[in-house]
């Protein structure tokens, strides 16, 4: 048994079992149809609303499960196996819902939790800008009260943000004007999905992997939105936004986990049963010291992985654990679907077989979120206390 497994209660194991089902079921049958078509996969996501796994972390008394992050985890690691881009979805959709539940009131979270534990609501959250990152004090997204309507009216521009265009739940991160006598005004809105409010545009960006996976650019004209849209306090608006970050960078690294995993498994198979020479590739020095890099390499991500989220399910996640989580668990995943390529030769660069897929799909793992670099600094500087 291993130290993972020793940890896990049955509620962990049912997760898992209950995702390996979906994975197994629905997505698998599903990957290469969103791979080669590029499709939101919106009937996919509602499959894993119906089976409970969209609302793992959100409140029993409001239709999710109720359970914790290593639960979460679990969960989104072996969808990864079967699809990358599903489980990316998952996570963008995640995060846009645990702030709702944090910091909602009774009404919002009535609103939309259920339907968002259910699939039948897909969320995204807006934050970061062309020209201002995801800096609070550049951004130049705008939420001007208005007088005569009672509501705010947002203009600007997002970049980026898992889902957006195709969400029903965005949560804007705008500076409400006039702003507040002390501090910026940044806040967060709740905006609609862009068929259903006048101003709202979308424009999707292509990528080299995560096919399936819509992320673009999303601009706001002079967007009306009520009172009722804001989320939490005027001025909160980073806190809440980044108040899941270690979360968000674990889950991540789970994603990434999952992704080497199956290239891994692909690999050992092949290497086992291929013959060049007369001998199974397996045999040749060669191919074993990738396979044994290969499996440390997993191995030391998904020990960083349930660290992290052991601890955060605990009450005692830190960002030096998300960090080198999410940075060990990227490099794994580019490195095992790199080198799985690599064992299948020829072979492994063709588009009929997933592994190409797979390199591609890992290597937005080491950018989003915060890139490699970012967390490495993040992690020497706290080891360093400066």
């Amino acid at each position: 048994m291993t130290l993972i497994e020793s940890v896990l209660s049955d509620e962990h194991r049912e997760f898992r079992e209950r995702a390996d089902e979906f994975a197994t079921d629905v997505v698998e049958p599903e990957a290469e149809r969103i791979e080669k078509t590029d499709e939101f996969p919106r009937d996919v996501i509602e499959k894993a609303g119906e089976r409970g796994l969209l609302g793992i972390l959100l409140p029993e008394e409001y239709g999710g499960e109720g359970s914790d992050f290593l639960s979460y985890c679990l969960a989104v690691e072996r969808i990864a196996r079967a699809s990358g881009a599903v489980a990316e979805t998952i996570q963008g959709h995640t995060f846009a819902a645990l702030p709702i539940a944090d910091f909602g009131t009774e009404e919002q979270k009535a609103t939309y939790l259920e339907p968002m534990a259910r699939g039948k609501r897909i969320g995204s959250m807006l934050l970061t800008e062309p020209d201002a990152g995801s800096s609070p004090s550049e951004l130049s997204t705008i939420a001007d009260v208005d007088e005569a309507e009672g509501g705010y009216r947002i203009t600007g521009e997002k970049s980026f943000g898992t889902n957006a265009g195709v969400a029903d739940v965005h949560l804007v991160v705008a500076r409400k004007r006039p702003a507040p006598a002390e501090g910026h005004g940044v806040s967060v809105f709740i905006a609609p999905g862009v068929d259903d409010r006048e101003g709202f545009s979308f424009d999707r960006a292509e990528f080299m992997g995560m096919r399936g996976h819509v992320t673009g650019d999303s601009t706001f004209e002079n967007v009306l939105v009520d009172e009722s849209a804001l989320l939490g306090e005027i001025g909160h608006g980073f806190r809440i936004a980044m108040g899941t970050i270690d979360m968000a960078r674990t889950g991540l690294g789970a994603i990434g986990t999952g992704i080497a995993k199956a290239s891994f498994d692909e690999a050992v198979e092949y290497a086992g049963g291929r013959e060049q020479g007369g001998s199974p590739v397996g045999e040749y020095q060669a191919v074993q010291v990738l396979v044994a890099d290969m499996d440390a390499q997993l191995d030391s991500a998904r020990h960083h992985v349930y660290d992290s989220a052991a601890a955060i399910a605990d009450g005692n996640g830190d960002t030096r654990k998300s960090s080198k989580a999410k940075y060990v668990a990227s490099e794994a995943a580019e490195f095992v679907t790199r080198n799985a390529m690599q064992i299948y030769g020829g072979k492994g660069y063709r588009t009929d077989l997933p592994l190409e897929r797979y390199y591609r799909d890992a290597k937005i793992l080491s950018i989003i979120g915060g890139t490699t670099e970012i967390q490495k600094t993040t992690v020497a500087t706290e080891v360093l206390d400066i």
